[in-house]
C-alpha cells in the first residue's frame, strides 16, 4: 500500500468539524458571504447559553416585582413576540409567510474564482455581469429531505452520480467526494480484491487496474488482472497471470504496475514459445509497463511464494508477503541467450533428395530465401531420413529451432530427435497453438506446416543433456540447440552467421596462443606455452585471453572455468595456473588464480556474483593470463595454460527475503552496473515468516527519517516483538506492548497515526484490548481502540482520500462496530464497511454501498487528499455518500451528512422510509435553532416519523406519532406536525395520530387541542397537507382534507387555529370541494392551492382570502391555468411586489407547469421537463449556492427581460426529475429555461431516490403569543409571597424587640453602677456631692446627702488611693470620717471585702449589706438629674421633661434599693437567732451607730427628694408597727428594709422579669463606668481584697438598715473573717499579698437557698410524699397560660412524675407547708437535675 506524506488535518467546515462527518465539496468560494439577518449557525441541537440567561434574569425580575406589588399573580400576560417575557417585535424586512417561517430577503454576491473541487472536469466559472452585482447574504443552510439512503452530485464527465446497479454483476465503480460512477459492471466468475490506479492532475482517475480470483469478464478470457481506463475501455494486459492476484501497485514514476499473487507466470509467457517460458516465470511477482501496454519482466524471475501488500518508501517499492528466495537460478534462465553456430559443426543428411540444389543439408543453415534452391533441403519422395549435426564440442541443448518446407506440397509432419553419442530419444516440448499450452512429446513432434519457426524444448534432466556431441533428427522426430551462457575461447563459435541479437560474446588474444585439438578431446581449445625460463619477461606477463560474454539479464551467476585435462596431450607436467581478473561490474576486478593440473576435464568455479545485463556501454568480461608466481615442476621445460570457455550459470540472488524484498522503482538505472536493483533488509526478519501488509510513514511530524512498518504473522526468537515489527536505520524494532496478539492483515499510516486491522484482540502483552482494529500513535508509542472495535476480522485499512487526508476507510467481514466507552455510544450495524475519522476521533459516515464490497481501495497519491477510490463487489448501489433522508447544503457550498453514524433515521417496521418535511425550529431570532424532519421513519431511540437533531443524534421529540408526517410549521414555541391521521380503537378508546399535533417545545408535552374529522366524519380520512402561519397575529392556518373541527365546527378544507385562545375557527364560507393542497401568504393575503367550484362555474384551481374584509376573492389570471396547482412557493429575492411561483400538472397531457404570480396576474412560463417526472418542491436560492461545475462555463445569469426569476437567483426544483438527454435527477437548477442537474439519490432496494422538500434555515415567523403561567406555579409564587411578607414582619418585630431591650439595659446598667458608686463611694457619690452644690442645694439638704456618702465615698477614695500606692490604705485625710481601710469603721474589725470576687474585684452576689448601701444612695441620686449627666440625649429629656417611654430612674432605685432592705432584713433575723453573745455584742454595737447614719441617711435623702424634680421623685413605702400604728419617718426607712421582694417572676413586664430572676440570683453587681468630666472617678472603686471583710456593716449601717440588719451583718462579718483565715494558706503568698488566681471553693460561695431569700422552694423541707419522685430545679419561670400548665419561677424545685414525653413533663412544685401543692405539665427543657448556684451579675444583664 502507498503512504502519502501529506499535511497534518484536512480544512474543516463548521459542522463536519462538530460532527466529524465526511462531506462532499461541490465547490469553494474565495471569500465568505456576508452574514443575514439570522446569524445564528450553531450545530444542530446545540444550546445558546444568552437567550437562557436572559429568561433567568426576566424570571429574577418578574419574581422581584411580584414580591413587592402584589401577593396575587396575573394569569394573563400578553406579549407581541416570539417567545420572550417583555413585550418585543422583532420583525424581518420584505417578510415573506410560509410553511417555514418568516424568510428575510437575501442574495449573494458572486464569487469570482469559484472553482470546482474533487471533479474529474475543469473548473469553471460563473460569468460576471456588472450590471447584476449582488452584494446580500445568501443566508443559513439548507435543508434536503426525501427518501433516499444515498447521495451523490452529477459532474460534467459523468450521466449519473447514484447508481443502481445489478447484484448479480461485479460493479468497479470509482467514488469521489461528492460523485460516483460505474466502470463497468459485468459478469466474472471470482471477486475483485486487489486495484490500483494512475491519477490525472485533478485527482480525477486516468486508468485503474485491479485484479483478484476472475479468468473472465463477460465471457472474455482474462487472467486474474486486468485494466480499464475512465471510459470503461478494458485492457486484458496480455492474457494476464496464470494464478489469483493479491495485490496491485501503481507506481506514477515509472508508470508501472506491481502485480503480486499466487502465480507462476503471466499468460503471454507461457504461450508465446517454449523459448522463454522459463524466463518468463515470475514466482508471484511481476511487472506491466502501463505506457506502453506489455509485461515488462524484472532481472530476477520473481519470488518463491506468495506475494499480499506493496508499499513505497523514498525509491524502492517493497513487496512483502510469505517466500523467503527469489526464484531466478539456472532453471529459469532464457533458454535461447546462447546461439550455436552451426556452419561450424559437421551436419550431415541421411537420404537426401537428388533434386539439385535441394540436397546439401546445410541449405537451411540460416536461409537467405524460402523455398528455393540453395535455401531448402529435401529427401528422397516417400523415404525416411535424418538430419544430423555433430558439434565441434560438448554442450548443453535446450532449444532447436525448425521451419517446415513446403515446396510443392511437401513437408514434415513429425520429428524424433535422439543423441548423436548413443542415439538416446530425448524429449521435447512445444506450444500448440490451438490451445496455446505447453506439450510434450518423445517418439512423435508434429511440425507445423507453414513458415513459421517452431520451437522445441529439451526437457530432459541436466544429467542426460550434459555433453550432447551432436542431435540427429530423424524426419519424425528433430532436436534443437540453447544453452547457458558461454564465450568460446574459439571466436568461430562465437559467431553464428545468421544471429539477430544486437550483442554477441567475442574473445581476443595477445601472445602466442594456439588452437589445440587432441584426438581424446572433443573440440579444440587454445593454448599459452611458454619456456619455463621466460615466465618473467614482459612478453609473458603481457599474453592474454579476453573473453566478454553476452549476459542476457542482470543477476547473480555462477562463473565456471572449462579446463581439458592434462592426460589429453600429456602435458600434465607443464601445466601450471591460470591468473583470471575477473571483471563483473564497472568499479571492481577480481583476480582468481585457477590450478590447471587436472589430469581429465573439469569446470571449475572461480566467482559467484552479482553481474549486470551486457549493454553498449558495459559489459563484464574476463581476462587469462599464466601466473608467473605460481610454482613450476622441476622436472618442467615449459610452462603452459589452457582456455576453452568461461560458463555463466544463473544463480538464485537471496534465499533469506523472509517476506520483504525491496526493488528499485528504476530498472533501467546506471547503478545496476554496480549492483542489484533488488535485495533483502539489512536485518531480516524470522524465518517462516509471513508479512499480509506494509505501510510506511513518518514516526512523528518533525521526524526526517521515514519507516518500514511491516505486519502479518510472526514472532521474534526472543518475543521482542510479535506480528508487527518497524525497519529504520537499517535495523528491525518492535513496536509498544511487543506487538498484536493476532494476524495482522493491514495497515495505512496517516501523520503519525499507526492504524492497524486483522483477527486479533488485544496488544501482545494483553495490556490494551483492541478488537480486530487499532490505532498506534508512532509519537507517543501508544495503542488504543477505534471505537470498540469490530466483530470480525478487518482485511483492509486504506487512507480514504474522497474524504480528506484523515479518513480511515476499512472493510473486511465484520457486521458490527462496537461501542467504546463514550457514554450514549451504541453499537453500529454495517455491511463490512466503515470510515474511521482520525479528526474526530469516531466513526464517520460512509460511501453508500448496498451489499458487501470485495474491495476499497484510495490512495492519497502525490500528497493529493481528494483523489478518487475504487470499490467493487456484487453491489446493487452505490453513492458518494451515505445519507438516510437528510442533507445540509451549506453556504461553501458542499453536501454534509446530517446524523452520526449509529444515530441516523431508519425504516419503520413495515420497512417505509421517506422524509417528506423539514424545518429549523426556533423560538426566536437569538435562539439557536434545531432541525426537525417528519415522514416515514423511525429512530434508534424509538420515536417514529418526527425526529429532531440534537448534538448530531436524531432523536425522540414527541411520542405517539405513528402517522407519516407530511408538514411542520412553528408559531413561537408551538410546534405543528401534520399528516396522515393513524388511529386505532382499543376497548372503545380511540389513539393515535389524528392528523394534527400541537407540540409545546418548551413543556415537552402536547398541546390538547380539538381533533378533525375527515369529510366522511371518521378521524382516519383526515390529512393535512399544509399549515401556514400568519404574521404579527395569533392564527395558524391549516389545509388538507377535512370538514370539522371537535365534531361540531365546521371548517371544510381549511380551517384557522389561535394559539392563544385554543380554538378553531372557520374561515368565511368557501366553494373548496377538494382538499387543500398548498398554501402560502403573500402581503397579508392568503394563497390556496386546491378545487375550487362554484355552482355551474368551471373549476378555479386557485383562490386567495382577504382576512380584512373576510371574504374569498378570486386569483387574476388562475382560470387561466392549465391544471391543478401543486406547489406554491415564494419569491423571496424579488425586488419588486410580493410574487408566487406556481407549479402544478395540465390536465391535457399530463405535463408539468411553471407559472409566477406577482398579485396582480398569473403568467405562465416556458418549462419543459419529461412527462414522468414528479416534482415535489421548487425553492428560490442565490446562485452562488450553485456549483461552478453544475452551471458550466458557458452559463450566464442575466436578468432576462421577462424576469421570470429574481435577479442573482435560479429555482432549485426537487423531487424525481427526468431531464433531457437520458438524465434523471432528485435535484436541478432552473434558470434560463434550462436544466443544469445537481443531485442524485438512491434508496435501499437499488432503486432512484427522491427530494421531498428543500428549506431556509431562516427566523420563525413573528406571531403574537399571550403567555399564561400554570396555576401551580401561580399557587407557588403567592405562596413564596406570603412566605416572604411574614418573614419580614417577623424580623421587624426582632429587631424592635432587640432595640427596646438594648435601651432598657443600658438604664438600668448605669442606674445600678451609678447607685453601687454611692454606696461604695465612687464617683457616683462624687457626683451626688459636687452636684448638689452646683444645684444650689441648700445647706440642710446638702449635708444630708453627703453624709449618706460618708461612709462609702470618701472611705472609697482613700481605699482606691491606698490600692494605688500599692495596696496599703494611708491614714491620711481620708481616715476622719472611719478609722483605717482595713478596720470597720463602725466596730473597729478587720474587714472581711466579702463583697468582692478575689479574681474579677466585682461584687459577689452575696453582698446585702453593700447592696443596702447601694440603695439608699440610689433613692438619693434617682431623685436628682445629675447622675444621668453622661448621657447627653437621657440628660436633655430628663430635664425638658419629656418621656421616651423608658421605665424611670425612680422606679429602677426603688426596686434596687427593696432588694437590698429585703436581703439585709433576712440575713439579720437568721443571724439574731442563732449568733452567739460575742456576734450580739457586735450587733448592738452596730445598731447603736448605725442610727446616727440612719437618722442622716434619712434626711438626706428627704433633702435630695425636695431639690429633684417633682416627676422623678420615688413615692416612700408606710410602715407600720405591730400594733398597725404608723412609724415615724426614720423609722419608716429603715422598716422599709425589711421587704422581701415587690417584683413577680410571672409578670409580664420584661423588666420586673428581670428583677425577679436578679433576686432569685443575688444582689446587683456593679456597673460603669462613669466618667463625665471626673476622670479619676471613671470606674467603680473598689477596695483591695485583703482590706473587704467587714464591709457588708458598714455598708449596712449606711444604707440605713435597721439594728437587727447591722447585727447581722457584723455577724456574716465576723464568720467570713474566720473563713477566710482558714484560706489564708491557699490565697496568699509568702509576701502576706493575695493571689487572685485562686478560686473560691463551691464551700465559700452562698448557696441557692442562701442567693434566692427565704421565700425560696428550694429552703423547704421535702415532703415525704415527694421523696419519691427525682428533684430538678426551674432553670427559668415558666408562666403557665393553659390549664393543667405548671408554672414557677427560676430556681424552685420541681418534683418530676412523668417524663414519658420527650417535650413536656408533668411534675408538682411545693410552694410552703401552708401552700398546697401544684402539679401540671411544662417544657422539659426549663428544668435541670443540677442544683442552681450563685451567678454573676456579669451574666443577668
Amino acid at each position: 500500500m502507498s503512504q502519502s506524506r501529506a499535511s497534518f488535518g484536512p480544512q474543516q467546515h463548521g459542522r463536519r468539524a462538530a460532527y466529524g462527518l465526511p462531506e462532499f465539496t461541490v465547490c469553494r468560494a474565495s471569500a465568505a458571504t456576508a452574514s443575514s439577518q439570522y446569524t445564528s449557525r450553531l450545530q444542530p441541537g446545540m444550546r445558546s447559553a444568552k437567550p437562557l440567561c436572559q429568561t433567568w434574569l426576566r424570571c429574577i425580575a418578574a419574581l422581584a416585582l411580584l414580591f413587592i406589588v402584589s401577593p396575587v399573580l396575573a394569569a394573563d400576560d400578553s406579549a407581541f413576540s416570539t417567545g420572550s417575557v417583555s413585550s418585543t417585535d422583532v420583525s424581518a424586512s420584505t417578510a415573506v409567510d410560509s410553511e417555514l417561517g418568516s424568510i428575510s430577503e437575501a442574495a449573494t454576491s458572486d464569487s469570482a474564482d469559484e472553482e470546482l473541487l474533487l471533479s474529474s472536469a475543469e473548473a469553471t466559472y460563473f460569468e460576471e455581469n456588472s450590471s447584476d452585482t449582488l452584494d446580500e447574504s445568501d443566508g443559513g443552510g439548507i435543508g434536503i429531505v426525501g427518501a433516499f439512503n444515498g447521495i451523490s452530485s452529477f459532474t460534467p464527465n459523468s450521466n449519473g452520480a447514484a447508481l443502481s446497479l445489478n447484484s448479480e454483476l461485479t460493479s468497479l465503480v470509482w467514488l469521489s467526494q461528492n460523485a460516483a460512477s460505474s466502470l463497468f459492471s459485468a459478469t466474472t466468475d471470482g471477486d475483485i480484491t486487489a486495484a490500483c490506479a494512475f491519477y490525472n492532475q485533478d485527482g480525477s482517475i486516468s486508468k485503474a487496474f485491479f485484479g483478484g480470483t476472475f479468468v473472465s469478464i463477460n465471457s472474455t478470457a482474462v487472467g486474474y488482472v486486468a485494466g480499464v481506463d475512465i471510459n470503461g475501455n478494458l485492457d486484458s494486459m496480455a492474457g494476464g497471470v496464470d494464478g489469483a492476484v493479491n495485490a496491485l501497485f501503481c507506481d506514477h514514476s515509472s508508470q508501472l504496475v506491481y502485480i503480486g499473487g499466487n502465480f507462476t507466470s503471466t499468460v503471454s509467457g507461457l504461450t508465446a514459445n517454449v523459448a522463454t517460458i522459463r524466463s518468463n516465470s515470475t514466482g508471484a511477482l511481476t511487472t506491466y509497463n502501463a505506457a506502453q501496454g506489455i509485461w515488462q519482466g524484472l532481472s530476477f524471475h520473481g519470488l518463491d511464494g506468495p506475494v499480499y501488500d506493496f508499499t513505497k518508501m523514498h525509491e524502492s517499492v517493497y513487496a512483502v508477503g510469505a517466500f523467503s528466495s527469489t526464484v531466478d537460478n539456472f532453471s529459469h534462465a532464457a533458454l535461447d541467450t546462447q546461439p550455436v553456430n552451426l556452419n561450424a559443426c559437421t551436419v550431415t543428411g541421411g537420404n537426401s533428395a537428388e533434386i539439385e540444389g535441394f540436397s546439401d543439408p546445410k541449405n537451411i543453415i540460416c536461409p537467405s530465401d524460402i523455398e528455393s534452391a540453395g535455401n531448402t533441403w529435401l529427401m528422397r519422395d516417400k523415404l525416411t531420413g535424418f538430419y544430423r549435426i555433430d558439434f565441434p564440442f560438448k554442450i548443453t541443448p535446450t532449444i532447436l529451432w525448425l521451419m517446415n518446407t513446403r515446396y510443392n506440397g511437401r513437408g514434415t509432419k513429425a520429428i524424433r530427435i535422439e543423441a548423436a553419442q548413443n542415439n538416446q530419444v530425448l524429449q521435447m516440448s512445444y506450444i500448440d497453438p490451438s490451445t496455446n499450452a505447453e506439450v510434450f512429446c518423445t517418439q512423435s513432434c508434429p511440425l507445423l506446416h507453414n513458415y513459421e519457426l517452431q520451437a522445441f524444448r529439451f526437457v530432459d534432466n541436466e544429467e542426460t543433456l550434459s555433453n550432447i556431441t551432436g542431435i540427429i533428427i530423424n524426419i519424425i522426430d528433430w532436436y534443437g540447440m540453447g544453452g547457458d551462457a558461454r564465450v568460446y575461447a574459439d571466436n568461430t563459435f562465437n559467431r553464428p552467421p545468421c544471429q539477430l541479437k544486437p550483442m554477441l560474446a567475442s574473445s581476443a588474444y595477445t601472445g602466442d596462443w594456439t588452437e589445440t585439438t587432441p584426438a581424446s578431446y572433443h573440440g579444440s581449445y587454445l593454448t599459452l606455452s611458454v619456456n619455463k625460463n621466460d615466465l618473467q619477461l614482459e612478453s609473458t606477463q603481457n599474453a592474454s585471453l579476453t573473453m566478454v560474454p553476452v549476459v542476457p539479464e542482470s543477476g547473480f551467476y555462477k562463473v565456471y572455468m572449462s579446463i581439458p585435462g592434462c592426460q589429453n596431450t600429456n602435458t600434465c607436467q607443464s601445466r601450471s595456473t591460470a591468473r583470471v581478473a575477473i571483471v563483473m561490474d564497472s568499479m571492481h576486478t577480481l583476480i582468481a588464480t585457477v590450478s590447471q593440473r587436472n589430469s581429465v576435464d573439469q569446470d571449475v568455479l572461480i566467482h559467484r556474483g552479482y553481474a549486470p545485463a551486457s549493454s553498449n556501454g558495459f559489459s563484464p568480461y574476463l581476462t587469462v593470463s599464466i601466473d608467473t608466481d605460481a610454482e613450476v615442476d622441476d622436472q618442467a621445460t615449459s610452462v603452459e595454460v589452457v582456455v576453452d570457455n568461461f560458463r555463466f550459470e544463473r544463480d538464485t540472488s537471496y534465499t533469506n527475503l523472509n517476506g520483504v524484498l525491496q526493488i528499485y522503482q528504476d530498472q533501467t538505472s546506471p547503478i545496476r552496473l554496480n549492483g542489484p536493483l533488488y535485495y533483502p533488509l539489512s536485518q531480516s526478519l524470522p524465518n517462516n515468516t509471513i508479512v499480509y501488509a506494509a505501510t510506511t510513514g513518518f514516526p512523528n511530524v518533525t521526524h526526517a527519517e521515514e519507516t518500514l512498518y511491516l505486519g502479518g504473522q510472526f514472532s521474534s526468537p526472543d518475543g521482542s516483538y510479535a506480528n508487527i515489527a518497524q525497519y529504520s536505520n537499517s535495523v528491525i524494532s518492535p513496536l509498544n506492548n511487543t506487538g498484536i496478539n493476532g494476524i495482522v492483515y493491514s495497515m495505512a499510516c496517516i501523520n503519525g497515526l499507526l492504524y492497524v486491522g486483522g483477527s486479533f484482540d488485544s496488544t501482545a502483552d494483553s495490556q490494551v484490548v483492541v478488537k480486530n482494529i487499532a490505532q498506534y500513535n508512532t509519537t507517543s508509542s501508544g495503542w488504543s481502540s477505534l471505537g470498540g472495535g469490530t466483530d470480525e476480522t478487518v482485511t483492509t485499512v486504506t487512507p480514504y482520500s474522497p474524504f480528506g487526508s484523515m479518513a480511515v476507510g476499512l472493510r473486511g467481514n465484520f457486521k458490527t462496530l462496537y461501542a467504546d466507552d463514550t457514554p450514549g455510544s451504541v453499537n453500529v450495524t454495517v455491511d463490512g464497511l466503515a470510515i474511521w475519522d482520525a479528526v474526530g476521533m469516531m466513526w464517520a459516515g460512509t460511501p453508500y454501498v448496498k451489499s458487501a464490497p470485495t474491495l476499497l481501495f484510495a490512495d492519497v497519491w502525490d500528497d493529493r487528499p481528494n483523489n478518487m477510490a475504487l470499490v467493487a463487489g456484487p453491489l446493487s448501489a452505490v453513492a458518494a455518500l451515505e445519507a438516510n433522508g437528510a442533507v445540509l447544503l451549506d453556504t461553501t457550498p458542499s453536501v454534509q451528512r446530517l446524523g452520526i453514524v449509529g444515530f441516523s433515521l431508519q425504516p419503520d417496521t413495515d420497512n417505509r422510509f421517506a422524509v417528506n418535511s423539514g424545518l429549523w425550529y426556533a423560538k426566536t431570532n437569538d435562539t439557536t435553532p434545531m432541525l426537525v424532519v417528519g415522514g416515514q421513519f423511525q429512530t434508534t431511540g424509538g420515536s417514529t416519523n418526527i425526529a429532531a437533531l440534537d448534538n448530531g443524534r436524531w432523536g425522540k421529540l414527541v411520542d405517539g406519532i405513528n402517522g407519516e408526517v407530511l408538514t411542520l410549521n412553528n408559531a413561537a414555541n408551538l410546534l405543528f406536525i401534520g399528516g396522515v391521521a393513524n388511529v386505532t380503537s382499543s376497548d372503545g378508546e380511540e389513539s393515535g395520530f389524528y392528523g394534527l399535533t400541537v407540540y409545546n417545545m418548551d413543556k415537552e408535552k402536547v398541546v390538547d387541542i380539538q381533533s378533525l374529522q375527515g369529510p366522511d366524519g371518521s378521524h382516519d380520512s383526515v390529512r393535512i397537507n399544509k399549515v401556514a402561519i400568519r404574521a404579527d397575529t395569533s392564527m395558524v392556518v391549516v389545509g388538507g382534507n377535512f370538514s370539522t373541527a371537535g365534531g361540531m365546527l365546521g371548517c371544510p378544507y381549511i380551517c384557522t387555529f389561535d394559539i392563544n385562545e385554543n380554538q378553531w375557527s372557520p374561515l368565511t364560507s368557501s366553494t373548496l370541494i377538494d382538499q387543500v393542497v398548498d398554501m402560502a401568504f403573500v402581503d397579508g393575503m392568503l394563497l390556496v392551492a386546491g378545487q375550487f367550484r362554484n355552482g355551474s362555474e368551471p373549476v378555479s384551481y386557485l383562490m386567495q382570502y382577504d382576512f380584512d374584509a373576510n371574504s374569498w376573492t378570486e386569483v387574476a389570471g388562475a382560470p387561466n391555468l392549465p391544471g391543478p396547482v401543486s406547489i406554491l412557493s415564494s419569491a423571496i429575492g424579488n425586488d419588486g411586489p410580493a410574487s408566487v411561483y406556481i407549479m402544478g400538472t395540465s390536465t391535457n397531457d399530463g405535463e408539468s407547469y411553471f407559472a409566477k404570480y406577482d398579485k396582480n396576474t398569473i403568467s405562465l412560463q416556458n418549462f419543459s421537463i419529461g412527462q414522468q417526472s414528479k416534482i415535489n418542491s421548487i425553492l428560490e436560492v442565490p446562485r452562488s449556492r450553485i456549483p461552478s461545475s453544475v452551471l458550466g462555463s458557458s452559463s450566464s445569469l442575466n436578468r432576462r427581460d421577462e424576469d421570470t426569476i429574481s435577479s442573482g437567483y435560479v429555482l432549485m426544483v426537487s423531487g424525481d426529475l427526468y431531464l433531457s438527454g437520458g438524465q434523471r435527477a432528485s435535484n436541478a437548477f432552473f434558470y434560463n429555461n434550462e436544466w443544469a442537474p445537481f443531485l442524485s439519490t438512491i434508496q435501499a432496494n437499488g432503486s432512484p431516490g427522491y427530494v421531498s422538500s428543500v428549506f431556509y434555515e431562516i427566523p420563525p415567523t413573528n406571531v403574537y403569543q399571550r403567555h399564561r403561567l400554570s396555576v401551580a406555579l401561580v399557587i407557588l409564587i403567592a405562596i413564596a409571597i406570603a412566605l416572604g411578607i411574614t418573614f419580614l414582619i417577623v424580623c421587624i418585630g426582632l429587631i424592635y424587640i432587640y432595640l427596646r431591650n438594648r435601651r432598657e439595659a443600658a438604664a438600668t446598667a448605669s442606674a445600678a453602677s451609678a447607685a453601687l458608686a454611692a454606696a461604695s463611694g465612687g464617683a457616683g457619690t462624687a457626683k451626688i456631692v459636687f452636684s448638689a452644690a452646683e444645684r444650689g442645694m441648700s445647706t440642710s439638704e446638702a449635708p444630708m446627702a453627703a453624709a449618706a456618702a460618708v461612709g462609702g465615698g470618701i472611705a472609697s477614695m482613700a481605699a482606691r488611693q491606698a490600692r494605688a500606692d500599692g495596696g496599703h490604705y494611708d491614714n491620711g485625710a481620708g481616715a476622719a470620717a472611719r478609722g483605717p481601710w482595713s478596720k470597720n469603721g463602725i466596730t473597729g474589725e478587720p474587714v472581711s471585702f466579702d463583697n468582692i470576687a478575689p479574681s474579677t474585684g466585682r461584687l459577689n452576689s452575696g453582698s446585702p449589706g453593700g447592696l443596702a448601701g447601694l440603695a439608699a444612695a440610689g433613692r438619693l441620686v434617682a431623685s436628682s438629674d445629675t447622675y444621668v449627666q453622661h448621657d447627653d440625649k437621657k440628660s436633655k429629656m430628663y430635664k425638658t421633661g419629656d418621656d421616651d417611654g423608658n421605665e424611670s430612674l425612680d422606679s429602677i432605685f426603688e426596686s434596687a434599693a427593696a432588694e437590698a432592705e429585703a436581703e439585709a432584713e433576712s440575713e439579720a433575723r437568721e443571724r439574731a437567732v442563732s449568733s452567739s453573745s460575742m456576734e450580739m455584742a457586735v450587733s448592738a454595737a452596730a445598731a447603736a451607730g448605725a442610727a446616727g447614719a440612719v437618722a442622716g441617711a434619712g434626711g438626706a435623702r428627704r433633702a435630695a427628694a425636695a431639690a429633684a424634680p417633682e416627676k422623678y421623685t420615688m413615692p416612700v413605702p408606710q410602715h407600720y408597727n405591730s400594733d398597725n400604728s404608723l412609724l415615724t419617718d426614720q423609722m419608716s426607712d429603715v422598716a422599709d428594709q425589711t421587704r422581701t421582694s415587690m417584683y413577680r417572676p410571672d409578670s409580664t413586664n420584661p423588666f420586673e422579669q428581670r428583677m425577679a430572676l436578679r433576686e432569685s440570683q443575688g444582689a446587683f453587681p456593679p456597673a460603669g463606668p462613669f466618667s463625665d468630666g471626673y476622670e479619676d472617678m471613671g470606674h467603680i472603686p473598689m477596695p483591695s481584697p485583703q482590706h473587704m471583710h467587714s464591709e457588708q456593716l458598714a455598708a449596712a449601717a449606711l444604707s440605713g438598715a435597721t439594728g437587727g440588719a447591722a447585727a447581722a451583718a457584723a455577724s456574716r462579718a465576723l464568720k467570713n473573717d474566720n473563713r477566710d483565715r482558714s484560706e489564708s494558706a491557699s490565697t496568699r503568698n509568702t509576701d502576706g499579698e493575695y493571689s487572685g488566681s485562686q478560686s473560691q471553693s463551691p464551700s465559700s460561695r452562698p448557696s441557692a437557698e442562701s442567693s434566692t431569700g427565704g421565700s425560696s422552694s428550694t429552703n423547704l423541707p421535702i415532703r415525704d410524699s415527694l421523696k419519691q419522685h427525682p428533684v430538678f430545679y426551674a432553670k427559668f419561670t415558666f408562666s403557665s397560660r393553659e390549664t393543667g400548665e405548671l408554672g414557677f419561677r427560676a430556681g424552685e424545685r420541681v418534683f418530676v412524675i412523668d417524663q414519658s414525653d420527650e417535650i413536656w413533663w408533668m411534675g408538682i412544685v411545693d410552694h410552703g407547708t401552708d401552700q398546697p401543692l401544684e402539679q401540671g405539665v411544662f417544657p422539659a427543657t426549663y428544668v435541670s437535675n443540677v442544683p442552681p448556684r450563685s451567678t454573676d451579675w456579669a451574666d443577668l444583664m
